[in-house]
């Protein structure tokens, strides 16, 4: 009998078992922060709040780093959109209106092209968004990491775990494309699919690779909705994850599925997919996902700007559900191991 390796196995799944995931992480630094200052809100939410005279102040930042935030067939200028959209996107889910973002970089080995089109891509989306990058900073990295923090302004920030009893709860637009989009990556890594297999799928979806390598933050429909809306965040994580913040909740899968496009469907039929799996994990879609007494006032300013606003459920006085059975939360959560 080997005592010593059964003994270093124990230790190993000791430490393994007391290595703490993202949520627990964030449970610890809110635990041991005390002082706050005046911020309006603090750690919790899509963003911090300060009170600025008669407006408020927003602040959030967003890191990515190149194994973990960037598929393989992103560009260097969608990823520079990247890194800005997922800031943006905070400042958008607190129906604020962005004033700038600073970017710090870290690179390994940089190549003047691939700078020159990463900052490019920053550029071309800072503009859309009307978020100027104002600075950041630069430094060595064992791989290219991303960080930005963006500031926005509003007369209104729109919390995340505002909604009340009877509200509706409804996300913009439509969700799934992101999962399909990583599926595919994942099938042609593992060797499911054959290169070629893997190029027909990407040209038979354009849609859903349109999602995954250049996602939209919804800035001007947080801005129109702000008045009418109760609470909201960004579905950065997955649904599944995302709605824990709406508090308690009935939501119908035959009302979700309203918000999966066909070609999501379409994929989900060719390689054995449930599609309200995929809506309720399909994460970085950065649709927003908000609760409203006032749908009819939601649903016409969405319309103006070509958006489109899908009710999924309502707010209830106790437990989550779906269908009308316990909701299991799902969605990503940054996990670390041996």
């Amino acid at each position: 009998m080997n005592t010593n390796r059964d003994n270093r196995n124990k230790s190993n799944k000791n430490n393994i078992k007391n290595i703490m995931d993202e949520l627990d992480i964030i449970k610890t630094i809110f635990s041991n922060i005390k002082y706050t200052g005046n911020a309006v809100k603090s750690i919790g939410d899509d963003c911090a709040v300060f009170k600025l005279g008669n407006q408020y102040l927003t602040i959030t930042t967003d890191m990515m780093f190149k194994s973990t935030h960037f598929p393989e067939i992103l560009t260097p200028f969608q990823i520079g959109m990247r890194v800005i959209t997922a800031n943006v996107s905070d400042i958008a889910a607190m129906c604020a209106k962005p004033l700038g973002i600073v970017v710090s970089m870290g690179f390994d080995y940089p190549k003047k092209a691939f700078i020159e089109e990463l900052i490019r891509g920053m550029d071309f989306i800072a503009k859309e968004y009307e978020c100027p990058i104002v600075g950041g900073d630069t430094n060595k990295s064992k791989e290219l990491t991303l960080c930005g923090t963006a500031f926005g302004i509003t007369d209104n920030p729109v919390y995340r775990e505002n909604g009340e009893i009877g509200d509706d709860i409804v996300i913009t637009n439509n969700i799934g494309r992101v999962y399909c989009g990583f599926k595919i990556l994942e099938m042609k890594n593992k060797g499911i699919i054959n290169k070629n297999t893997f190029k027909n799928l990407l040209n038979e979806y354009p849609s859903i690779v349109k999602k995954l390598t250049e996602p939209k933050a919804r800035v001007k429909e947080g801005v129109a909705i702000n008045k009418y809306i109760t609470s909201c965040c960004d579905i950065s994580d997955g649904l599944g994850k995302d709605l824990k913040y709406m508090g308690n909740f009935e939501i119908s899968s035959k009302k979700l599925l309203n918000a999966v496009p066909k070609d999501v469907v379409e994929f989900c039929t060719k390689f054995d997919l449930n599609p309200v799996d995929v809506a309720l994990n399909s994460g970085e879609e950065w649709e927003l996902l908000f609760t409203t007494k006032r749908y009819n006032n939601v649903e016409e300013e969405l319309s103006k700007l070509g958006t489109k606003s899908i009710k999924i459920g309502k707010i209830i006085d106790n437990g989550c559900y779906i269908d009308g059975n316990t909701f299991k939360f799902g969605g990503y959560v940054h996990r670390w191991s041996k």
